[in-house]
C-alpha cells in the first residue's frame, strides 16, 4: 500500500535521532536514514527504515530532510561538504528541518550559505530544536520549538506533529533556537544543582533517600533533580545523558550570552554551571552520566556516598546544623536566581514572548518549582531582577544561611554562592534608593 504521507530523509540516528526516525517509520512515514556509525543504521533498518550510504542519498527523492547530528559543525558539513552533501541531493523547493541544538546565529549563517554559497535559495529552512530526552523521542512526544516562514511550517506540520507532544511556533528563523538556548540555561543549572544538593546531604550524613523525598514534596523540586538524583541514590553511572551533551549546550548558552561587544548578558548562574562542568571534564567524566558530577563534591575515595547514605539513620534530623530543610533552602535559592536569569536572557535575546516562554519551560525539562511559583508574578512588569521578585527576600535570607553552613564545613557550593551574589546585588538597588530618599551622600 502506498502511503500518502510525505517522504523523509534523516541524518543522525543516535540516542535521540534514532528514536525520532524510528517513530516516524512506526507512524507510516517512508524514512531514509544516514549515520556515520553503521551499527546505528543497521538498527534503523531493523525497525523498518531504509538505509542511505551518503547524506546525498538520504536527501534524494524526499519531501523533508530532518537533521539530528550533534552540532553546528556537523550540520554545516552535512549540508555543504563535497559531492555527497544534502544540498546536492534535495530536489527544488524541498525542506531542510534542523532539529539539532545549535547557536541562534548559526541559522542565519545557514540561510546565507544556502542562498549564496550553494546556490540553493529554493531549499526551505526550518529551525526546529527539540527537548525531552530519549524516551520522548521514541514516543513522538518531544517539545519542538519550531520557527520559520508560516507557510513552510504549515507544509511540514505532519512531520513535526508526529515527532512532538508539544509543538510550539516561535516566529522567524532562529527564534526556535533562541527558545532552546533559554531553556537549556535552566536545564544546565538544574542538573549541576542536583549534584551540589545531594552531595551536601551525603557529606553531612543525612539519609539521602529521605532528603530526595523531602525535596520532591517542596518548591525545591525540578525535573532534573527528580531525574538525576535516583541515579546517585543507586550509584548508577550508566551514561543515560553524558556530560558531553549538557557541556555542549552550556557552551552555546554562555557564548550566546557573551554576544558581541556591547550586546552581552551577565549570565552568572549559567557561567558557574559551565565552569563546574569543565571541572567534570578535567576529572575524566566527559562520557559519563552527568549525575556522576556529584562526585566532584565528595571525597575521592567516597564516590558512591550518596547511594551509601540512602540507608542512613532516618531519625537524624540534622548534622552540622544542616537538615533536609537546609537542602531545600539551598535548592530554592539557586532555582529562583536561575529562573530570573533565564527570563532576563529571554528578554535580552528578543523576539520571544515571555508568557509563552513561561508556558514552555513549565512543561519541559528545564522546569523547577520556584520557576512556576515566582515567575508568573513578574510577567506583567517584565523586569527581570530579583529586586522585583516578591519571594526574593525570604528565599535569599535562607540561601545565605545555607551557604554559611556550607562554609563552616568547607563544603564547595559554587552554584549556591553564585546565586547568593545575585540576591546580594539585588538588595543594593533597594538600599541605594532608600539612601537617596533620605538625602544621604
Amino acid at each position: 500500500m502506498t502511503s500518502n504521507k510525505p517522504t523523509v530523509g534523516f541524518a543522525g540516528l543516535g540516542a535521540m535521532g534514532g528514536g525520532m526516525a524510528k517513530n516516524l517509520v512506526k507512524n507510516g512515514f517512508a524514512v531514509t536514514g544516514f549515520d556515520v556509525y553503521q551499527p546505528l543504521v543497521d538498527k534503523f533498518v531493523e525497525a523498518g527504515g531504509k538505509a542511505a550510504k551518503t547524506p546525498k542519498d538520504a536527501a534524494t527523492d524526499v519531501d523533508f530532510f530532518v537533521s539530528m547530528v550533534a552540532n553546528k559543525e556537523q550540520n554545516a558539513s552535512l549540508l555543504f561538504d563535497g559531492d555527497d552533501c544534502v544540498s546536492k541531493g534535495l530536489a527544488k523547493g524541498k525542506t531542510f528541518i534542523l532539529c539539532s541544538t545549535t547557536p541562534p546565529s548559526f541559522l542565519i549563517e545557514l540561510r546565507k550559505r544556502l542562498d549564496e554559497e550553494a546556490g540553493r535559495p529554493d531549499i526551505k529552512l526550518l529551525d526546529c530544536p527539540v527537548s525531552g530526552g530519549t524516551i520522548r523521542a521514541a514516543d513522538g512526544t518531544l517539545s519542538i520549538f519550531s520557527s520559520g516562514p508560516d507557510g513552510d511550517l504549515d507544509a511540514a506540520k505532519d512531520v513535526l506533529e508526529c515527532m512532538s507532544g508539544n509543538l510550539y511556533r516561535m516566529g522567524g528563523i532562529s527564534n526556535g533556537t533562541k527558545t532552546k538556548t533559554i531553556h537549556q540555561l535552566l536545564a544546565a543549572t538544574n542538573i549541576i544543582t542536583a549534584s551540589e544538593a545531594m552531595g551536601l546531604a551525603a557529606t553531612v550524613g543525612l539519609n539521602t533517600q529521605a532528603v530526595f523525598e523531602h525535596v520532591q514534596s517542596s518548591d525545591a523540586d525540578s525535573f532534573m533533580f527528580s531525574n538525576r538524583a535516583p541515579h546517585m541514590l543507586k550509584s548508577d553511572w550508566h551514561p543515560y545523558s553524558a556530560l558531553a551533551i549538557i557541556l555542549k549546550d552550556t557552551y552555546i548558552v554562555t557564548d550566546t550570552a557573551r554576544g558581541t561587544l556591547g550586546d552581552s548578558f551577565p549570565a552568572a548562574l549559567a557561567n558557574t554551571a559551565h565552569y563546574t562542568y569543565l571541572q567534570g571534564v578535567q576529572a575524566g567524566m566527559m562520557k559519563d552520566d552527568d549525575a556522576k558530577l556529584v562526585q566532584l563534591y565528595l571525597p575521592e575515595s567516597q564516590g558512591d556516598l550518596v547511594g551509601e547514605m540512602s540507608t542512613a539513620d532516618v531519625k537524624m534530623n540534622s548534622s552540622h546544623q544542616i537538615s533536609k530543610d537546609t537542602i531545600v533552602d539551598l535548592l530554592c535559592g539557586i532555582h529562583l536566581a536561575a529562573s530570573v536569569e533565564a527570563m532576563g536572557f529571554c528578554k535580552h535575546l528578543g523576539g520571544i514572548d515571555r508568557p509563552l516562554m513561561y508556558e514552555i519551560i513549565s512543561k519541559a525539562a528545564g522546569w523547577n518549582g520556584m520557576f512556576t511559583k515566582s515567575i508568573p508574578g513578574m510577567l506583567e512588569k517584565d523586569s527581570w531582577s530579583l529586586a522585583d521578585c516578591a519571594q526574593a527576600e525570604e528565599v535569599g535570607r535562607k540561601l545565605s544561611e545555607a551557604v554559611e553552613k556550607c562554609r563552616k564545613i568547607n563544603y564547595p557550593c559554587p552554584m549556591a554562592a553564585a546565586a547568593l551574589q545575585q540576591f546580594n546585588f539585588s538588595t543594593l538597588r533597594d538600599k541605594k534608593l532608600t539612601s537617596l530618599s533620605r538625602g544621604d551622600r
